[in-house]
Parts: C-alpha cells; sequence; structure tokens
C-alpha cells in the first residue's frame, strides 16, 4: 500500500492597537490537501483519492486592564482535510473515507498576575461546534479501523492553570480542566464488541448488531483533568541547585470507543512521580533520582474490542537515574 499526500498554504495575520490597551488580531488562511491511497499489486478498485480546500480565519481582542491583568476572546473557524484509511484492505475489506471536518470556537478568559507576581491565575472557558467530524470506528464483530463521520459534534468547557511562589525556592503549580463532548447525529450506528455490556441503544444493519451513539462522549476525550507540582531548590554552588520535584495527574470519566459499555471506560484514574538531583539552573546539566507511578496504580488506558474484554495499562511503578546534559 502506498499513501501520499500533498498540502499548502498561504496565510497571513495582523494585529492593530486601538489603544495602548486594547488589540485586536486576526488572520487568514488559505489551506489545499490532497491525499492518494493505492494498493501495489493489488485492485485498483480499492484506490482512493480525495482532495479539498479551504479558508480558515480567527479574530481575537485583548484588553489589559492593568500590566498584570488581561482579558480576551477569540472566535476561529478551521478545517480538517478529508483522510483514508487503508488498514482493513489487509483484512480483505475496502479502505474508508471519511470527508473534511469543519470547525467553529469561540474562547474567552483572562489572564493575571497577583501579589508582586508570586501568584499566577489564567482561566478559559469555550465552546465549539464541529460539522462532519471524523471518528474511527475500531474494531467490533470485524475487527475493522474505518474512518466516518458523523453529522455534528459539540463541546463546552473550562480550563485554569496557576502558578505560586511562596518563596523564591518554592514553586506549586496547579490545574484543572473541564471538557463536556457530545455526538450529534441520531443515526450514526457503529459495530460493538462481541462479549461486552453494550449499554447504547441497538440496531440491526445488514444482519449486524450496531450501536446508536448519538449523544456519546468523544472517544479519550476526559471530562475532568486534574494535574499539580511542587518543586523546592536549595542553592549549593554559584549556579546549582538541590531539588526536590513531584507532579501528580488525575484523568476523570473517559470513554474508549465511540459506543459505550460497562466494560471500556475509565474514571477516577491518577499517577504521581518524584525527582530528587542536582541542576544547573541555566538547564545545561542535571543528574537525579526518580520514581514513576509511585503507589503503583492500574490504570486502564485504552482496550481491544474484538473478540474478547482486553484492555491495556499504564507502566508499573519505576525507578531510576537520569542524567541530562547541553553540549555548548
Amino acid at each position: 500500500m502506498r499513501h501520499q499526500n500533498q498540502s499548502w498554504a498561504v496565510f497571513g495575520q495582523a494585529s492593530y492597537k486601538l489603544t495602548d490597551a486594547f488589540k485586536l488580531t486576526g488572520g487568514l488562511r488559505y489551506t489545499e490537501d490532497d491525499k492518494q491511497f493505492e494498493v501495489i499489486g493489488g485492485s485498483s478498485a480499492d484506490d482512493r483519492s480525495v482532495s479539498d480546500a479551504r479558508v480558515s480565519w480567527d479574530v481575537s481582542a485583548m484588553y489589559d486592564f492593568t500590566p498584570t491583568f488581561s482579558i480576551y476572546g477569540r472566535v476561529a473557524s478551521g478545517f480538517r482535510a478529508p483522510s483514508i484509511q487503508g488498514r482493513d484492505v489487509a483484512f480483505f475489506n475496502p479502505p474508508s473515507v471519511a470527508t473534511s471536518e469543519k470547525i467553529l470556537s469561540w474562547e474567552a478568559g483572562f489572564k493575571s498576575e497577583l501579589f508582586d507576581r508570586r501568584v499566577r491565575i489564567n482561566a478559559t472557558a469555550f465552546t465549539y461546534t464541529v460539522d462532519d467530524p471524523q471518528f474511527t470506528a475500531v474494531g467490533g464483530s470485524g475487527n475493522l479501523v474505518q474512518l466516518l463521520n458523523a453529522d455534528k459534534g459539540k463541546a463546552w468547557g473550562f480550563e485554569l492553570d496557576s502558578e505560586f511562589r511562596p518563596t523564591s525556592s518554592l514553586t506549586f503549580t496547579a490545574g484543572v480542566s473541564y471538557n463536556n463532548t457530545r455526538i450529534d447525529d441520531p443515526d450514526l450506528a457503529v459495530g460493538i464488541c462481541a462479549q461486552c455490556t453494550v449499554t447504547d441503544p441497538l440496531v440491526t444493519i445488514a444482519g449486524t448488531q450496531r450501536a446508536l451513539v448519538d449523544g456519546n462522549p468523544f472517544p479519550q476525550a476526559p471530562e475532568w483533568i486534574v494535574d499539580a507540582t511542587a518543586r523546592y531548590a536549595i542553592p549549593v554552588s554559584d549556579g546549582g541547585e538541590i531539588f526536590a520535584f513531584t507532579d501528580w495527574a488525575y484523568q476523570g470519566y473517559t470513554n474508549f470507543f465511540l459506543y459505550q459499555s460497562r466494560e471500556f471506560y475509565s474514571d477516577g484514574q491518577f499517577e504521581g512521580g518524584l525527582r530528587i538531583g542536582y541542576a544547573r539552573r541555566d538547564g545545561s546539566f542535571e543528574l537525579a533520582a526518580f520514581v514513576r507511578n509511585i503507589t503503583d496504580e492500574e490504570n486502564v488506558k485504552g482496550g481491544i474490542d474484538f473478540n474478547n474484554n482486553t484492555g491495556f495499562v499504564n507502566e508499573p511503578r519505576i525507578f531510576g537515574l537520569s542524567l541530562r546534559t547541553r553540549m555548548r
């Protein structure tokens, strides 16, 4: 099989200050994308060719209330070119094709630095709608990987990230995001697993049972993500320091496939790490001992749904040493 992709674009962006505190920015991009799929030594009936050309744009505004507090808003339109999935040819099925998806997104938020710049807090809220979103239906009774388009995809949510430096040696960061996604297509039906317990409505199409996925979340799109870090450093020489750094992450409900089942999802997963070592403050050298997955969590990251309930998990607890240097 041979895949070929040719793409070119021309784009530009401009900004204009209405006042010292208020700035507008706009951008425009024209893109052409062509893809070809050819089965070498096989039937030309499985060859595919897709192409599209689109104009994308964005407009944003930023207003500085003070040197340390600003608000902004942005609206943007973009697209993802058509795609070809040829893996199923090896299983005596034709390749699948998805047409272009188009997105319109809205975003607004603020950026701030407080208490003599010891505290940084940024936040944004967003919503977007995707026309003809591209999805991949994986597995099912035919063990296929098929591209498809839904009618629409919709999402909204928010993100917040922060940093707190109570002293020059101690730094905390924390972030949280919420992402509510939904497939909007009452007629979209996909293949299902052979043994799991599907919770979506089922229909039979051409003798094969399928699930209606309207209203389901996007696959592999966590609702909640929370992360936090802490770093403490003690200067020990000119330009060097002993440091300790720990990071922790939490992931909320995540559906693995387009359909929903009682088996193929994850919820309430967390994982942490720790590094202790010596580093140059200019980033030129670091020697550290580390441990990943401190609590030895077994977190399911995905699944294989062909004819059994198979999941794959994260790495177990790992100890090690690391050395990093930068040659000048």
